[in-house]
């Protein structure tokens, strides 16, 4: 049920290419593919609900902090879907907005809990990640699409020009949250997927643009560098600390000298 809405969804969006959040809707559209992200995303968060119930997960008080972040992730992706249906810009900015602020809690929430195991990361926080950065992709993309319509120019510079304010501003918030725990991967891997979705469509499809198609395509290599220079920095530490706590052991253990 959850694939048929998602591919309804999807389709809705390559049939409005024009659409608010369609490939051609403004600049930073990305391609209609870009939302294929919420499939891997729904299947994580089914799997999260089974693994709750497994016995040595119900007193896990970490699921007592995620399970309401999850559960709005869950409500606020119908919604986007609902508002995609809808085509209706104030809607899509209004479930954009509500995505961007559950997932910088949840993102807020992972660095202070981090997971215990790798299944509780994959189920849990690596499709609140992506979650975040659909939203993001949406928000950017319907805020873009508002202002195109409307034939503003802020300040006279064109919209190519606020295009890549767009994209840098972007750039520095999602770099930031990167340098953040391990790197949130999940979110930078998802970010990095939608912009070069829109990378692809601006140089090759309508409307076309050279600067923002390379503009994009270098943001994306940006965060991906950023978010693994962080998670290959933090796994560095912990492994020296390993050492040298191993080290120490090794020191203890030998006889004393007489």
């Amino acid at each position: 049920m959850a694939y048929v809405h998602i591919r309804d969804g999807i389709r809705l969006i390559d049939d409005s290419a024009g659409g608010v959040v369609g490939s051609a809707g403004s600049l930073l559209a990305p391609a209609a593919s870009v939302w294929w992200m919420w499939l891997p995303v729904t299947a994580a968060w089914l799997g999260y609900a089974l693994y709750q119930w497994l016995p040595r997960q119900r007193q896990n008080p970490r699921h007592e902090r995620f399970g309401w972040l999850v559960l709005a992730s869950q409500v606020l992706a119908f919604a986007w879907l609902l508002a995609v249906s809808g085509e209706t810009a104030g809607a899509l900015l209004t479930v954009a907005a509500a995505q961007v602020a559950v997932g910088l809690v949840a993102v807020h929430s992972m660095n202070i809990h981090p997971p215990a195991s790798g299944t509780e990361g994959i189920l849990a926080d690596a499709p609140l990640g992506v979650s975040l950065a659909a939203g993001v992709l949406s928000l950017v993309a319907v805020l873009a699409f508002i202002l195109t319509r409307a034939e503003a120019d802020l300040a006279g510079w064109g919209g190519t020009v606020w295009a890549l304010i767009g994209l840098i501003t972007v750039l520095v918030g999602v770099t930031m949250i990167c340098m953040t725990d391990r790197g949130h991967l999940s979110l930078a891997l998802a970010i990095v997927w939608g912009l070069s979705c829109i990378a692809f469509e601006r140089l090759t499809g309508a409307p076309d643009s050279i600067s923002i198609g390379v503009g994009a395509a270098v943001a994306a290599f940006l965060v991906l560098v950023s978010a693994g220079s962080r998670r290959h920095q933090v796994d560095h530490e912990r492994r020296r600390a390993e050492r040298q706590i191993q080290g120490r052991r090794r020191g203890a253990s030998r006889p004393a000298n007489t």
